[in-house]
Protein backbone atom coordinates (compact mmCIF):
# COMPACT_ATOMS: atom_id res chain seq x y z
CA UNK A 1 0.00 0.00 0.00
CA UNK A 2 2.75 2.50 0.70
CA UNK A 3 4.58 1.71 -2.48
CA UNK A 4 0.84 2.46 -4.50
CA UNK A 5 0.22 5.54 -2.44
CA UNK A 6 4.06 6.61 -3.35
CA UNK A 7 3.23 6.41 -7.13
CA UNK A 8 -0.03 8.69 -6.93
CA UNK A 9 1.68 11.27 -5.15
CA UNK A 10 4.65 11.13 -7.89
CA UNK A 11 1.88 11.58 -10.04
CA UNK A 12 0.13 14.06 -8.53
CA UNK A 13 3.47 15.91 -8.10
CA UNK A 14 4.26 15.56 -12.19
CA UNK A 15 0.86 16.88 -12.82
CA UNK A 16 0.52 19.97 -10.89
CA UNK A 17 4.67 20.92 -11.59
CA UNK A 18 4.84 20.18 -15.15
CA UNK A 19 5.92 22.77 -17.05
CA UNK A 20 3.09 24.92 -19.19
CA UNK A 21 3.75 26.13 -22.84
CA UNK A 22 1.37 28.91 -22.65
CA UNK A 23 2.94 32.58 -22.96
CA UNK A 24 1.57 36.01 -22.92
CA UNK A 25 -1.89 35.86 -24.81
CA UNK A 26 -1.39 36.16 -28.77
CA UNK A 27 -3.47 39.89 -29.90
CA UNK A 28 -6.15 39.93 -31.89
CA UNK A 29 -4.89 40.18 -35.36
CA UNK A 30 -6.22 42.85 -37.77
CA UNK A 31 -7.61 41.94 -41.25
CA UNK A 32 -6.35 45.04 -43.38
CA UNK A 33 -5.13 46.80 -40.82
CA UNK A 34 -5.34 50.79 -40.54
CA UNK A 35 -3.33 53.17 -38.49
CA UNK A 36 -4.90 56.64 -37.20
CA UNK A 37 -3.47 59.34 -35.35
CA UNK A 38 -6.23 60.26 -33.08
CA UNK A 39 -4.07 63.05 -30.75
CA UNK A 40 -0.81 64.03 -30.37
CA UNK A 41 -0.10 66.19 -27.04
CA UNK A 42 2.42 66.03 -24.03
CA UNK A 43 0.10 63.54 -22.10
CA UNK A 44 -2.47 61.11 -23.26
CA UNK A 45 -4.38 58.35 -21.78
CA UNK A 46 -6.77 54.96 -22.49
CA UNK A 47 -9.24 53.44 -20.55
CA UNK A 48 -9.47 50.04 -21.15
CA UNK A 49 -12.90 48.40 -21.53
CA UNK A 50 -12.14 45.19 -22.33
CA UNK A 51 -8.88 42.40 -22.59
CA UNK A 52 -5.86 44.08 -22.94
CA UNK A 53 -1.91 43.65 -22.19
CA UNK A 54 0.82 46.16 -22.03
CA UNK A 55 3.69 46.21 -23.82
CA UNK A 56 6.92 47.60 -23.54
CA UNK A 57 8.73 48.16 -26.76
CA UNK A 58 12.07 48.24 -25.29
CA UNK A 59 12.36 45.24 -23.11
CA UNK A 60 9.23 43.38 -25.24
CA UNK A 61 7.89 42.67 -21.36
CA UNK A 62 3.81 41.79 -21.26
CA UNK A 63 1.17 42.71 -18.69
CA UNK A 64 -2.10 41.69 -18.74
CA UNK A 65 -4.43 44.77 -18.04
CA UNK A 66 -7.64 44.36 -15.82
CA UNK A 67 -10.71 45.39 -16.99
CA UNK A 68 -11.24 48.85 -16.60
CA UNK A 69 -7.32 50.01 -16.29
CA UNK A 70 -6.75 53.62 -17.05
CA UNK A 71 -3.56 54.03 -18.41
CA UNK A 72 -1.14 57.57 -18.60
CA UNK A 73 0.91 58.21 -20.93
CA UNK A 74 3.53 61.52 -21.03
CA UNK A 75 6.49 62.45 -22.66
CA UNK A 76 9.82 62.10 -21.07
CA UNK A 77 13.24 63.25 -21.63
CA UNK A 78 14.10 59.39 -22.48
CA UNK A 79 10.92 58.24 -24.24
CA UNK A 80 7.31 57.69 -23.29
CA UNK A 81 6.52 56.63 -19.75
CA UNK A 82 3.34 55.20 -18.57
CA UNK A 83 1.64 55.18 -15.38
CA UNK A 84 -1.56 52.59 -14.27
CA UNK A 85 -2.44 51.07 -11.10
CA UNK A 86 0.16 52.57 -8.78
CA UNK A 87 2.89 51.46 -11.19
CA UNK A 88 4.95 53.13 -14.06
CA UNK A 89 7.19 52.14 -16.74
CA UNK A 90 9.63 53.82 -19.08
CA UNK A 91 10.55 53.25 -22.57
CA UNK A 92 12.30 54.97 -25.49
CA UNK A 93 10.08 53.47 -28.09
CA UNK A 94 6.95 53.68 -26.80
CA UNK A 95 4.60 51.00 -25.77
CA UNK A 96 1.66 48.68 -27.28
CA UNK A 97 -1.91 48.55 -25.65
CA UNK A 98 -2.67 44.85 -27.58
CA UNK A 99 -6.23 43.97 -27.65
CA UNK A 100 -6.23 40.27 -27.08
CA UNK A 101 -9.11 37.91 -28.02
CA UNK A 102 -12.35 38.42 -25.67
CA UNK A 103 -14.78 35.53 -24.08
CA UNK A 104 -12.15 34.65 -21.91
CA UNK A 105 -11.31 34.59 -18.11
CA UNK A 106 -8.32 36.73 -16.56
CA UNK A 107 -7.64 36.43 -12.75
CA UNK A 108 -7.74 39.57 -10.94
CA UNK A 109 -5.55 39.89 -7.23
CA UNK A 110 -7.50 40.98 -4.61
CA UNK A 111 -4.13 40.44 -2.66
CA UNK A 112 -0.49 39.89 -2.90
CA UNK A 113 -0.19 36.79 -4.66
CA UNK A 114 2.52 34.61 -5.08
CA UNK A 115 2.84 32.44 -8.79
CA UNK A 116 4.00 29.27 -7.64
CA UNK A 117 5.59 26.31 -9.64
CA UNK A 118 3.25 23.79 -8.82
CA UNK A 119 -0.85 23.65 -7.10
CA UNK A 120 0.89 23.96 -3.52
CA UNK A 121 2.45 26.75 -1.49
CA UNK A 122 5.98 24.40 -1.01
CA UNK A 123 6.60 25.06 -4.90
CA UNK A 124 9.02 27.21 -5.34
CA UNK A 125 7.77 30.94 -6.18
CA UNK A 126 8.03 31.95 -9.86
CA UNK A 127 7.12 35.87 -9.56
CA UNK A 128 4.87 38.01 -7.02
CA UNK A 129 1.67 39.84 -8.21
CA UNK A 130 0.49 42.93 -6.08
CA UNK A 131 -3.23 43.22 -5.73
CA UNK A 132 -4.97 44.96 -8.46
CA UNK A 133 -2.67 42.88 -11.31
CA UNK A 134 -4.50 40.33 -13.48
CA UNK A 135 -2.98 37.31 -15.83
CA UNK A 136 -4.71 34.85 -18.03
CA UNK A 137 -6.43 32.48 -16.69
CA UNK A 138 -6.35 28.61 -17.83
CA UNK A 139 -7.74 26.17 -15.59
CA UNK A 140 -8.46 25.24 -12.02
CA UNK A 141 -6.80 22.23 -9.56
CA UNK A 142 -8.03 21.52 -6.16
CA UNK A 143 -4.80 20.47 -3.94
CA UNK A 144 -5.07 17.37 -1.41
CA UNK A 145 -5.61 20.40 1.13
CA UNK A 146 -8.67 21.17 -0.51
CA UNK A 147 -7.16 24.54 -1.94
CA UNK A 148 -8.40 25.20 -4.83
CA UNK A 149 -5.12 26.87 -7.72
CA UNK A 150 -5.82 28.52 -10.41
CA UNK A 151 -3.10 27.69 -13.41
CA UNK A 152 -2.06 31.13 -14.54
CA UNK A 153 0.15 33.17 -17.62
CA UNK A 154 1.84 36.40 -17.45
CA UNK A 155 3.87 37.88 -20.09
CA UNK A 156 6.50 34.87 -20.55
CA UNK A 157 5.67 33.31 -17.11
CA UNK A 158 3.29 30.69 -16.16
CA UNK A 159 2.70 28.67 -13.07
CA UNK A 160 -0.08 28.62 -10.37
CA UNK A 161 -1.62 30.76 -7.70
CA UNK A 162 -4.03 30.56 -4.82
CA UNK A 163 -7.46 30.62 -5.99
CA UNK A 164 -8.78 32.55 -1.98
CA UNK A 165 -6.31 35.48 -3.22
CA UNK A 166 -7.82 35.79 -6.97
CA UNK A 167 -11.15 36.63 -9.10
CA UNK A 168 -11.89 35.70 -11.93
CA UNK A 169 -13.26 37.80 -14.62
CA UNK A 170 -14.76 36.47 -17.97
CA UNK A 171 -13.88 39.44 -20.93
CA UNK A 172 -16.79 40.20 -23.30
CA UNK A 173 -16.05 39.58 -26.79
CA UNK A 174 -16.25 43.34 -27.90
CA UNK A 175 -13.14 45.58 -26.54
CA UNK A 176 -13.63 48.98 -26.41
CA UNK A 177 -10.90 51.84 -25.55
CA UNK A 178 -12.58 55.24 -23.97
CA UNK A 179 -8.95 57.56 -25.21
CA UNK A 180 -8.32 61.25 -23.89
CA UNK A 181 -9.74 63.19 -27.09
CA UNK A 182 -13.23 62.10 -25.27
CA UNK A 183 -14.11 59.32 -27.69
CA UNK A 184 -14.56 55.86 -27.59
CA UNK A 185 -12.78 53.31 -29.94
CA UNK A 186 -12.65 49.74 -30.89
CA UNK A 187 -8.83 48.19 -31.80
CA UNK A 188 -5.76 48.43 -30.07
CA UNK A 189 -3.33 51.55 -29.00
CA UNK A 190 0.37 53.08 -29.74
CA UNK A 191 1.73 55.24 -27.42
CA UNK A 192 4.85 56.67 -29.45
CA UNK A 193 6.97 59.38 -28.83
CA UNK A 194 6.87 61.96 -31.26
CA UNK A 195 9.02 65.14 -30.28
CA UNK A 196 7.97 66.28 -27.18
CA UNK A 197 4.77 64.74 -27.43
CA UNK A 198 3.19 61.44 -27.55
CA UNK A 199 1.43 60.54 -30.33
CA UNK A 200 -1.84 57.67 -29.46
CA UNK A 201 -2.65 55.78 -32.26
CA UNK A 202 -5.07 54.02 -32.96
CA UNK A 203 -5.36 50.96 -34.94
CA UNK A 204 -7.44 48.61 -36.01
CA UNK A 205 -8.75 46.20 -38.99
CA UNK A 206 -9.71 48.13 -42.09
CA UNK A 207 -13.63 47.54 -41.96
CA UNK A 208 -14.13 48.49 -37.91
CA UNK A 209 -12.04 51.72 -39.21
CA UNK A 210 -15.10 52.42 -41.74
CA UNK A 211 -17.48 52.41 -39.28
CA UNK A 212 -15.71 55.38 -37.44
CA UNK A 213 -15.49 57.16 -40.22
CA UNK A 214 -18.77 57.11 -42.73
CA UNK A 215 -21.14 58.50 -40.36
CA UNK A 216 -19.02 61.65 -40.53
CA UNK A 217 -18.48 61.67 -44.28
CA UNK A 218 -21.79 61.14 -45.30
CA UNK A 219 -25.43 61.90 -43.22
CA UNK A 220 -26.67 58.17 -42.38
CA UNK A 221 -29.79 59.08 -43.43
CA UNK A 222 -28.85 59.06 -46.88
CA UNK A 223 -29.96 56.94 -49.39
CA UNK A 224 -28.48 53.35 -48.79
CA UNK A 225 -26.52 53.27 -52.60
CA UNK A 226 -25.29 56.47 -51.70
CA UNK A 227 -23.89 55.45 -48.76
CA UNK A 228 -22.03 52.13 -50.15
CA UNK A 229 -20.71 54.62 -52.51
CA UNK A 230 -18.93 56.50 -49.81
CA UNK A 231 -18.09 53.24 -48.40
CA UNK A 232 -16.25 52.17 -51.26
CA UNK A 233 -14.39 55.40 -52.23
CA UNK A 234 -13.45 55.70 -48.11
CA UNK A 235 -12.15 51.89 -48.25
CA UNK A 236 -9.91 52.26 -51.43
CA UNK A 237 -8.80 55.87 -50.45
CA UNK A 238 -7.65 54.01 -46.48
CA UNK A 239 -5.93 51.59 -48.78
CA UNK A 240 -4.25 53.66 -51.42
CA UNK A 241 -2.54 55.62 -48.55
CA UNK A 242 0.58 53.40 -46.88
CA UNK A 243 1.03 55.96 -44.24
CA UNK A 244 -0.61 56.40 -40.72
CA UNK A 245 -3.62 58.28 -41.43
CA UNK A 246 -4.97 61.40 -39.57
CA UNK A 247 -8.35 61.50 -37.94
CA UNK A 248 -9.59 64.94 -39.66
CA UNK A 249 -10.30 66.01 -43.60
CA UNK A 250 -6.82 65.79 -44.26
CA UNK A 251 -7.03 61.82 -44.76
CA UNK A 252 -10.85 61.14 -43.54
CA UNK A 253 -12.79 62.44 -40.82
CA UNK A 254 -12.47 59.20 -38.00
CA UNK A 255 -14.46 59.52 -34.60
CA UNK A 256 -14.28 55.73 -33.53
CA UNK A 257 -16.93 53.99 -32.29
CA UNK A 258 -18.38 56.60 -30.72
CA UNK A 259 -20.27 57.92 -33.94
CA UNK A 260 -20.81 54.02 -35.48
CA UNK A 261 -24.33 54.38 -36.81
CA UNK A 262 -26.19 50.83 -38.18
CA UNK A 263 -26.93 52.08 -41.27
CA UNK A 264 -23.74 53.32 -42.09
CA UNK A 265 -22.05 50.11 -40.60
CA UNK A 266 -24.82 48.24 -42.73
CA UNK A 267 -23.19 49.88 -45.65
CA UNK A 268 -19.61 49.04 -44.85
CA UNK A 269 -20.90 45.53 -44.38
CA UNK A 270 -22.68 45.39 -47.54
CA UNK A 271 -19.54 46.33 -49.97
CA UNK A 272 -16.87 44.19 -47.67
CA UNK A 273 -13.30 44.19 -49.18
CA UNK A 274 -14.92 46.18 -52.76
CA UNK A 275 -12.35 49.26 -53.54
CA UNK A 276 -12.01 51.11 -56.66
CA UNK A 277 -9.31 49.50 -58.95
CA UNK A 278 -7.46 51.08 -61.94
CA UNK A 279 -4.53 49.27 -63.30
CA UNK A 280 -5.14 46.27 -60.74
CA UNK A 281 -4.55 49.06 -58.08
CA UNK A 282 -6.88 50.47 -55.40
CA UNK A 283 -7.22 54.45 -56.67
CA UNK A 284 -6.54 57.24 -53.89
CA UNK A 285 -10.45 57.66 -54.51
CA UNK A 286 -11.12 61.83 -53.24
CA UNK A 287 -14.40 62.97 -52.48
CA UNK A 288 -15.69 65.95 -51.87
CA UNK A 289 -18.88 68.10 -50.65
CA UNK A 290 -20.30 69.85 -53.78
CA UNK A 291 -19.08 69.66 -57.10
CA UNK A 292 -21.33 72.98 -58.66
CA UNK A 293 -22.65 70.60 -61.53
CA UNK A 294 -19.15 69.42 -62.85
CA UNK A 295 -16.16 67.57 -61.41
CA UNK A 296 -12.59 69.19 -61.87
CA UNK A 297 -9.92 68.10 -63.79
CA UNK A 298 -6.79 67.00 -61.30
CA UNK A 299 -4.55 69.21 -63.50
CA UNK A 300 -6.99 72.31 -63.06
CA UNK A 301 -6.98 72.76 -59.22
CA UNK A 302 -3.91 71.09 -57.95
CA UNK A 303 -1.30 71.91 -60.47
CA UNK A 304 -0.41 68.28 -61.14
CA UNK A 305 -0.39 65.66 -63.71
CA UNK A 306 -3.44 64.59 -65.25
CA UNK A 307 -4.95 61.00 -64.47
CA UNK A 308 -8.10 59.17 -66.84
CA UNK A 309 -9.92 58.59 -63.26
CA UNK A 310 -9.33 61.92 -62.35
CA UNK A 311 -10.86 63.50 -65.33
CA UNK A 312 -14.07 66.08 -64.84
CA UNK A 313 -17.74 64.63 -65.52
CA UNK A 314 -21.07 66.02 -65.38
CA UNK A 315 -22.82 65.86 -61.98
CA UNK A 316 -26.29 65.56 -63.63
CA UNK A 317 -28.48 64.94 -60.15
CA UNK A 318 -26.77 67.19 -57.75
CA UNK A 319 -28.67 69.41 -55.07
CA UNK A 320 -26.69 70.57 -52.73
CA UNK A 321 -26.46 73.86 -51.11
CA UNK A 322 -23.82 74.59 -51.76
CA UNK A 323 -23.84 74.02 -55.71
CA UNK A 324 -24.15 78.07 -56.16
CA UNK A 325 -22.09 80.25 -53.61
CA UNK A 326 -21.84 84.54 -53.02
CA UNK A 327 -19.12 85.73 -50.88
CA UNK A 328 -18.71 89.61 -50.40
CA UNK A 329 -15.47 91.11 -49.07
CA UNK A 330 -14.01 94.82 -48.66
CA UNK A 331 -10.64 95.55 -50.81
CA UNK A 332 -9.22 95.94 -46.90
CA UNK A 333 -9.58 92.53 -46.71
CA UNK A 334 -8.09 91.30 -49.57
CA UNK A 335 -5.33 93.70 -49.73
CA UNK A 336 -4.57 92.72 -46.63
CA UNK A 337 -4.74 89.16 -47.81
CA UNK A 338 -2.56 89.61 -50.41
CA UNK A 339 0.30 90.96 -47.57
CA UNK A 340 -0.14 94.79 -48.23
CA UNK A 341 0.26 96.54 -44.80
CA UNK A 342 -0.09 100.19 -46.25
CA UNK A 343 -3.09 101.53 -44.80
CA UNK A 344 -3.69 103.97 -47.97
CA UNK A 345 -3.31 101.68 -50.34
CA UNK A 346 -5.92 101.93 -53.01
CA UNK A 347 -7.28 98.75 -54.59
CA UNK A 348 -8.38 99.80 -58.86
CA UNK A 349 -8.90 96.61 -59.75
CA UNK A 350 -8.87 92.79 -59.55
CA UNK A 351 -8.64 89.87 -62.60
CA UNK A 352 -8.39 86.76 -62.88
CA UNK A 353 -6.39 83.95 -64.96
CA UNK A 354 -8.73 81.24 -65.27
CA UNK A 355 -7.26 78.69 -66.61
CA UNK A 356 -9.49 75.50 -65.88
CA UNK A 357 -11.47 73.63 -68.52
CA UNK A 358 -14.42 74.68 -66.34
CA UNK A 359 -13.13 78.46 -65.81
CA UNK A 360 -11.06 77.10 -62.38
CA UNK A 361 -9.10 79.96 -61.08
CA UNK A 362 -5.54 79.45 -60.99
CA UNK A 363 -4.36 82.94 -60.38
CA UNK A 364 -5.83 86.54 -58.95
CA UNK A 365 -4.03 89.99 -59.96
CA UNK A 366 -4.74 92.36 -58.05
CA UNK A 367 -3.92 96.04 -59.37
CA UNK A 368 -3.72 99.17 -56.48
CA UNK A 369 -2.17 102.45 -56.09
CA UNK A 370 1.07 100.66 -54.98
CA UNK A 371 1.60 98.59 -58.09
CA UNK A 372 0.43 95.81 -59.33
CA UNK A 373 0.32 92.06 -57.50
CA UNK A 374 -0.29 88.56 -58.45
CA UNK A 375 -0.65 85.11 -56.89
CA UNK A 376 -1.32 82.38 -58.15
CA UNK A 377 -1.02 78.74 -57.18
CA UNK A 378 -3.29 75.87 -56.62
CA UNK A 379 -6.97 75.42 -55.42
CA UNK A 380 -6.34 75.51 -51.48
CA UNK A 381 -3.40 78.60 -52.19
CA UNK A 382 -6.31 80.64 -54.44
CA UNK A 383 -9.29 79.74 -51.72
CA UNK A 384 -7.28 81.31 -49.06
CA UNK A 385 -6.78 84.51 -50.61
CA UNK A 386 -10.64 85.22 -49.60
CA UNK A 387 -10.41 84.43 -46.13
CA UNK A 388 -13.57 83.92 -43.94
CA UNK A 389 -14.53 83.24 -40.53
CA UNK A 390 -16.51 80.98 -41.23
CA UNK A 391 -15.36 77.19 -39.60
CA UNK A 392 -17.56 75.37 -41.26
CA UNK A 393 -15.56 76.39 -44.51
CA UNK A 394 -12.24 75.69 -43.38
CA UNK A 395 -11.35 79.45 -43.29
CA UNK A 396 -11.70 79.98 -46.97
CA UNK A 397 -13.71 80.12 -49.71
CA UNK A 398 -15.72 77.01 -51.21
CA UNK A 399 -13.64 76.25 -53.87
CA UNK A 400 -11.46 78.01 -56.82
CA UNK A 401 -14.35 78.27 -59.59
CA UNK A 402 -15.59 81.50 -59.26
CA UNK A 403 -16.05 84.86 -60.87
CA UNK A 404 -15.65 88.54 -59.52
CA UNK A 405 -17.98 91.31 -59.93
CA UNK A 406 -16.53 94.82 -58.15
CA UNK A 407 -18.29 97.54 -57.43
CA UNK A 408 -16.39 100.91 -58.46
CA UNK A 409 -16.14 104.54 -57.49
CA UNK A 410 -14.72 106.95 -60.21
CA UNK A 411 -11.89 109.70 -59.55
CA UNK A 412 -10.72 108.33 -56.19
CA UNK A 413 -7.16 107.84 -55.96
CA UNK A 414 -4.17 108.92 -53.42
CA UNK A 415 -1.66 111.78 -53.61
CA UNK A 416 1.26 113.25 -52.31
CA UNK A 417 0.78 116.68 -50.67
CA UNK A 418 3.23 118.23 -48.62
CA UNK A 419 1.75 116.71 -45.02
CA UNK A 420 1.29 113.13 -46.48
CA UNK A 421 -0.56 111.11 -48.61
CA UNK A 422 -4.34 111.99 -48.76
CA UNK A 423 -7.10 110.09 -50.77
CA UNK A 424 -9.19 112.56 -53.05
CA UNK A 425 -12.03 111.80 -55.14
CA UNK A 426 -10.69 114.72 -58.14
CA UNK A 427 -7.89 117.23 -58.51
CA UNK A 428 -10.27 119.68 -60.05
CA UNK A 429 -9.33 122.95 -58.28
CA UNK A 430 -6.16 121.56 -56.61
CA UNK A 431 -2.76 122.67 -57.18
CA UNK A 432 -0.37 120.32 -58.32
CA UNK A 433 3.02 120.50 -59.38
CA UNK A 434 4.07 120.29 -63.06
CA UNK A 435 7.12 120.17 -64.83
CA UNK A 436 6.28 124.17 -65.78
CA UNK A 437 5.81 124.54 -61.99
CA UNK A 438 2.27 124.84 -60.46
CA UNK A 439 -1.04 125.34 -62.03
CA UNK A 440 -4.33 125.07 -60.47
CA UNK A 441 -6.49 122.38 -62.43
CA UNK A 442 -9.78 122.88 -63.96
CA UNK A 443 -10.39 120.62 -66.62
CA UNK A 444 -11.99 117.39 -64.98
CA UNK A 445 -9.96 115.53 -67.48
CA UNK A 446 -5.99 114.97 -67.02
CA UNK A 447 -3.21 112.85 -67.07
CA UNK A 448 -1.34 111.32 -63.71
CA UNK A 449 2.40 109.22 -63.13
CA UNK A 450 1.56 106.61 -60.76
CA UNK A 451 3.61 103.36 -59.98
CA UNK A 452 2.33 101.64 -62.61
CA UNK A 453 2.32 103.83 -65.41
CA UNK A 454 0.52 107.27 -66.80
CA UNK A 455 -3.61 107.27 -66.13
CA UNK A 456 -5.84 109.75 -67.47
CA UNK A 457 -8.23 110.91 -64.43
CA UNK A 458 -11.22 110.26 -66.98
CA UNK A 459 -10.22 105.95 -65.88
CA UNK A 460 -8.98 106.37 -62.23
CA UNK A 461 -11.59 104.16 -60.36
CA UNK A 462 -11.47 102.62 -57.13
CA UNK A 463 -13.10 99.33 -56.15
CA UNK A 464 -15.54 99.76 -53.17
CA UNK A 465 -17.11 96.56 -52.84
CA UNK A 466 -16.05 92.12 -53.79
CA UNK A 467 -18.70 89.90 -54.86
CA UNK A 468 -17.34 86.24 -55.82
CA UNK A 469 -19.79 84.23 -57.20
CA UNK A 470 -19.01 80.47 -56.90
CA UNK A 471 -19.64 76.98 -57.73
CA UNK A 472 -19.08 73.85 -55.54
CA UNK A 473 -17.46 72.96 -51.94
CA UNK A 474 -14.13 71.31 -51.97
CA UNK A 475 -11.28 70.77 -54.19
CA UNK A 476 -13.92 68.98 -56.61
CA UNK A 477 -11.58 65.95 -57.63
CA UNK A 478 -13.24 62.93 -57.65
CA UNK A 479 -16.39 62.14 -56.50
CA UNK A 480 -19.01 64.32 -54.98
CA UNK A 481 -21.13 63.37 -52.13
CA UNK A 482 -24.61 65.14 -52.93
CA UNK A 483 -23.76 64.15 -56.44
CA UNK A 484 -23.66 60.67 -55.20
CA UNK A 485 -27.08 61.17 -53.50
CA UNK A 486 -28.45 62.99 -56.20
CA UNK A 487 -27.31 59.59 -58.48
CA UNK A 488 -28.72 57.55 -55.71
CA UNK A 489 -32.29 59.12 -55.40
CA UNK A 490 -32.71 58.60 -59.38
CA UNK A 491 -31.75 54.61 -59.22
CA UNK A 492 -27.67 54.43 -59.70
CA UNK A 493 -26.26 51.57 -57.57
CA UNK A 494 -22.82 52.34 -55.67
CA UNK A 495 -20.71 50.78 -58.32
CA UNK A 496 -21.81 52.51 -61.18
CA UNK A 497 -21.54 55.89 -59.21
CA UNK A 498 -18.26 55.22 -58.16
CA UNK A 499 -17.63 54.53 -62.15
CA UNK A 500 -18.97 57.67 -63.27
CA UNK A 501 -16.88 59.75 -60.73
CA UNK A 502 -13.46 57.89 -61.68
CA UNK A 503 -13.74 57.17 -64.98
CA UNK A 504 -12.03 53.52 -66.33
CA UNK A 505 -12.01 52.44 -62.55
CA UNK A 506 -13.78 48.95 -61.65
CA UNK A 507 -15.41 48.17 -58.58
CA UNK A 508 -13.48 44.62 -57.30
CA UNK A 509 -12.13 42.80 -53.92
Amino acid sequence: MMKKFGIVSFILLLMVSLPLTAMAADPVKYSNQVDVNIKESSSVYVSLKGSYQLVNLDTQSIEILPVNTTVYGKKTSSGVQVDYQSKYQTSAKGFDIQEIPGNQKIAIFTLQSEMKKGASSGYPTIKTFSAGDSATYIQSFTNSLGETWYNVTSGSSSGWVLGSTTQLQTISGLSLVDASDGRTYRGSFLFSPSGTNVKLINYLGMEDYLKGVLPNEMPASWHTEALKAQAIAARSYAYSTKSTLSNTVASQVYKGYSSEDSRTNAAVEATKDLKAVYGGKPIQTFFYSTSGGKTANISDVWNTSQQPYYTSVADTYENSPHSNWTQSFTPNEILKSFGVTKADTVLYDMSLSKTGANGEVSGVTLTTSDGVITKTGNENTIRKLFPISSSSSYGMIKSNWFDTSLTKSKNAFVVQTASGQSNISSAVAQTVQTKSGQVTLSNPTYSIQTNSGVITSSGITSVTDITLNGKGFGHRIGMSQYGAKGFAENGWNAEKIITHYFQGSTVSK
